[in-house]
């Protein structure tokens, strides 16, 4: 293996020879080729090209350098293919190009070479080349003197060299491309419309996840990465349309492994004038589609599992199977009973938030490790899924299916529900569940159900991730993406300003003896300059909806806190602080008590010192432990 430093030293060698490449007059990353032919064209027509003789230029990457006297052979790769070159003093054009080649030129550069193809005596298909140039001058050495990357983390942290020594990571990248190809054109021939909606939300809705959190500088807020486009989706059949779907990123901040990632592709389509069953018998098609179009069959080897697409999809009873299981029933159970069960099983699970919702979650994820299928879940309970209608015959139960495939969900659906009443009363228990300390229960979008109640159609909605692909290429879902997350070495952090919370504090000159309507005018005033202050964005109230959806306001985010001092000099004295940290203040003193003439009051002003002014009260504005420190000392008013 090349050790660190003689990657160094072979790094320095080749900046070398930059600059002295560059002081010959010649540009090493030229931006124009003349390429005509791709490598694999060439090797395709390669006896009409021979019998003719014909002229062509190609490019490529240098993968090898033989030097033999006054030949040298090489290998050139472009994606497409790999050709011998063979360079000959005498063939070539100009004194001097054989001379540079061999004291400028690497494995690893990338050239463009033109000339004629011809057969070796070994019978080796290449290209004697008659003129060459530099395209583009790599400094530093490809890992091949150990046949590429051994480490697996480094493979995945340098994934531009594991693909180019790796043909069957290129090939994988290849078959995800034509995943999601097949994906859009099957939708498309369905007459489904390819939609944008956004990444950023203020309430992060549509599925049972932890989100990521950012701030939002043009707006001075914090917002929410999606966890789906479910909700934006809805909007849209709300707004007429019939069929829609979106392929994008998701961002669930949780736990990663074999089958999760915390930043992946996901598809989501929504069908109005659907139902659930319409779904099940779509999706089964859809799958089979883009199995066969990607992998060219339906048989798969997946885990210890051998899957056969094309067989018959079972169906299977959340219910029932749970209890086939387990021995537990969950539509009557308690939690405690579910938790000594999965004590017994020996199954992790969260304790943070636990509840029941969660408790029947870990309960099922268990037996699910048991069923191969291909097959469909159904008939699951209404507190577990928030989004999905009711059923007829049972309201207890949802419409709702997921795909099981190997052990795992493959994808969900559900008869989406459209009864705003039902739904405001779904995202009210979801948020109790927050409260109590569920972080991946839903938010509540009130905006949401009022969309809801203009009317949406009956929709069928499905979801799945990239975490298909990975099954049916029975791979990690890790190693199916092309660039995963990792962590880089030697982590300590990010360098960035913290976002963070500012507050407001007003305090009462208790010293003057201020009657109550001085001290009440004295906080209007306060609180009136307060909002004229330059950037008035900072306070916003949220709403929060009954059972019969009428609106309660809520507090005031970033109310102002109100204390007090005991004399003028104190609050003086915190102003002089305030203004060396440069915070906003709002000031008011007696003689705005006495007149709201401004002209006058600027004449009392301006013949008083700083010291004899007798100030009633101050709003100091800024990060919030900035000013409370700068406050810890006035008592709360």
């Amino acid at each position: 293996m090349i050790t660190k430093q003689e990657k160094i030293s072979e790094r320095s060698d080749r900046i070398k020879k930059l600059e002295e490449i560059r002081q010959i007059g010649i540009n090493p990353y030229p931006a124009k080729t003349n390429r005509d032919y791709l490598i694999n064209q060439v090797l395709v027509d390669f006896d009409k090209l021979n019998e003719k003789q014909i002229q062509i230029t190609i490019a490529g990457r240098l993968r090898s350098l033989r030097e033999h006297g006054n030949l040298t052979f090489a290998n050139l790769e472009d994606g497409s293919g790999n050709i011998q070159l063979a360079f000959s003093k005498k063939e070539l054009e100009g004194e001097d190009s054989y001379k540079f080649l061999g004291k400028y030129i690497d494995v690893g550069d990338f050239i463009e070479t033109t000339g004629v193809v011809f057969i070796t005596h070994k019978g080796e298909k290449s290209l004697k080349v008659k003129s060459w140039k530099l395209l583009t001058k790599a400094l530093l050495p490809l890992p091949e003197k150990w046949h590429g990357i051994q480490d697996e983390e480094e493979k995945l942290r340098k994934r531009y060299l594991d693909i180019l020594f790796n043909p069957e990571v290129r090939e994988m990248i290849e078959k995800r491309a034509k995943f999601f190809s097949c994906l859009r054109k099957f939708l498309e021939d369905k007459n489904f419309m390819e939609v944008d909606t956004p990444i950023l939300e203020n309430t992060a809705g549509g599925a049972d996840a932890r989100p990521f959190i950012t701030h939002y500088n043009a707006y001075d807020a914090d917002v929410f990465l999606r966890i789906s486009p479910e909700l934006w989706h809805k909007r849209l059949m709300v707004a007429g349309f019939q069929k829609v779907y979106e392929i994008g990123r998701i961002f669930r901040n949780e736990g990663a492994d074999v089958e999760h990632l915390q930043d992946y592709t996901q598809i989501e389509f929504y069908w109005a004038y659907a139902d659930y069953n319409d779904g099940m018998k779509f999706v089964e098609e859809m799958y089979k589609y883009i199995a066969e179009q990607t992998f060219g069959t339906l048989k798969f080897k997946i885990k210890e599992f051998d899957i056969d697409l094309g067989g018959k999809w079972e169906k299977y009873d959340y219910v029932e199977l749970i209890k086939e299981k387990t021995n537990i029933d969950i539509l009557t159970v308690d939690i405690t009973e579910i938790e000594k069960k999965l004590q017994d099983l020996k199954v992790e699970y969260d304790k943070k938030g636990f509840n029941l919702n969660r408790a029947i979650d870990s309960l099922w994820k268990y037996c699910r490790k048991q069923i191969g299928g291909p097959g469909f879940l159904i008939n699951v309970p209404v507190i577990m899924e928030p989004l999905a209608k009711r059923m007829e015959k049972n309201k207890n139960l949802v419409e709702r299916f997921q795909v099981i495939l190997a052990g795992s969900e493959m994808g969900k659906c559900f008869s989406e529900l459209n009864d705003p009443i039902d739904q405001m009363g779904r995202f009210t228990e979801q948020a109790k569940l927050r409260e109590a300390g569920d972080e991946e229960a839903q938010m509540m979008d009130g905006d949401f159900v009022e969309a809801l109640e203009y009317g949406m159609p009956p929709t069928c909605g499905f979801g799945m991730s990239e975490r298909l692909f990975s099954f049916l290429a029975n791979k990690s879902v890790r190693e199916c993406q092309i660039f995963p997350f990792m962590k880089p070495k030697n982590f300590k952090g990010l360098e960035f300003k913290k976002t963070e919370t500012k507050i407001a504090v007003a305090i009462i000159n208790k010293g003057s003896n201020l009657k109550p309507w001085e001290e009440m005018n004295t906080i209007a005033h306060l609180n009136a300059a307060f909002g004229a202050r330059k950037g008035r964005e900072l306070l916003m109230q949220d709403t929060i909806n009954t059972k019969d959806n009428e609106q309660i306001k809520l507090n005031i985010h970033q109310a102002i806190i109100i204390k007090q001092a005991n004399s003028s000099q104190e609050i003086l004295n915190l102003i002089r602080i305030a203004q060396e940290k440069k915070l906003e203040i709002a000031e008011f003193i007696r003689e705005m008590t006495e007149t709201s003439d401004d002209k006058k009051i600027i004449e009392m002003i301006s013949k008083k010192n700083i010291e004899d002014v007798e100030y009633f009260g101050v709003l100091i504005f800024g990060k919030k432990p900035v000013v409370e420190e700068m406050t810890k000392e006035f008592a709360k008013y």
